[in-house]
């Protein structure tokens, strides 16, 4: 099976909404994601980085990667 990019993404992601002043902005959530998780936003631009040089793209590029985990997240919460 796969390995995440993000360990406890899940946690991680709720704990930048609880954060969040405006839950619906999804430049507050990729900011405060940077910042509060710089080590997993390196993660994911080397993540990115290391599938450039082979066949296609398994990952959206990196600022489109948050915005789809806001995305999913967000509608999670919304149900």
């Amino acid at each position: 099976m796969a390995q995440s990019v993000i360990v406890k993404k899940e946690e991680k992601v709720n704990a930048v909404f609880e954060a969040m002043k405006n839950t619906e902005d999804m430049e507050e959530f990729k900011q405060l994601f940077k910042s509060m998780y710089p080590k997993d936003w390196e993660r994911v631009k080397q993540r990115y980085n290391q599938h450039t040089t082979g066949k296609g793209h398994p990952m959206p590029e990196p600022e489109k990667y948050l915005a789809n985990m806001f995305k999913v997240y967000h509608d999670k919460k919304a149900q």
